[in-house]
Order: C-alpha cells, then sequence, then structure tokens
C-alpha cells in the first residue's frame, strides 16, 4: 500500500495520510473547483464542457474538474438562483448555456475576498513559521 492510500483506523473510519502531499493537493483542488467554476462563469455565460475546458486553461491545468465534477456544481449554482441557463441547439443537439446571475455575480466576489484572506493567512503562517 503506498503513502496516498494508506490511512490508519480510528473506530471504524479511515483516516486519510496527511503528510502526502496528494491529500492537500486534492482538498485544496475541490475546494478551488467551485471558486474557478464562478470565476470563468463571471468572464461569459458557457456551456458545461466549456466551463471543464475554461478552469483548466485558466487555472494552467492546476485545478482540472471532470465534468462529473462540474455538472452537479453548475445544477447547485443554478438550483440556488446563482446561475441561470437557456437552452441552445449547436449541430442538432442541445445544450445548456450558463450564466451568472446578480446572485451568483455576488457570490463570485464574496468568494474572491474570502480566498484572499486565505491566501494572506497562509502566506503569514508560513512566514511565522521560518521565523522559528
Amino acid at each position: 500500500m503506498n503513502a496516498a492510500t494508506r490511512s490508519a483506523r480510528a473506530g471504524n473510519r479511515q483516516v486519510p495520510d496527511y503528510s502526502d502531499p496528494k491529500y492537500w493537493r486534492g482538498t485544496i483542488k475541490m475546494s478551488l473547483s467551485k471558486f474557478f467554476v464562478l470565476s470563468v462563469l463571471h468572464r461569459k455565460p458557457m456551456h458545461g464542457y466549456e466551463v471543464v475546458q475554461a478552469v483548466e486553461k485558466s487555472t494552467s491545468g492546476c485545478c482540472s474538474p471532470s465534468e462529473g465534477t462540474v455538472y452537479p456544481m453548475l445544477n447547485e449554482f443554478e438550483a440556488g438562483g446563482y446561475l441561470s441557463a437557456t437552452s441552445e441547439v449547436v449541430q442538432g443537439r442541445s445544450r445548456k448555456v450558463y450564466a451568472l446571475t446578480d446572485k451568483g455575480r455576488e457570490a463570485f466576489k464574496v468568494a474572491v475576498d474570502a480566498w484572499l484572506e486565505a491566501t494572506d493567512c497562509i502566506v503569514a503562517s508560513k512566514s511565522a513559521a521560518e521565523r522559528r
């Protein structure tokens, strides 16, 4: 069993290997995916697959959510009123095009502030640890 899959037992549940960089990268990327979906839709309306491609491109591959991750996110955002969706037909195929609503634009601004605050805390924490 490698470090990425190794885990300790705590009762009946598995405990992740917190010393494994893959754990932290995965956790961070999962959290950032929602942020970057809002980010690319803040630029312009897009269909789902286009959102996947735009997130990957805008993050230089750092955050590359799958379609299986993005579509449930889009549905969640739409159900919450953060996105609106319209149907368009391209080459005989119907697809949804998602656009941020005013509520979605506000959520994106709040997300930007929250991530900047978290980033500042991480940088300050690293600096403090390096001084020790």
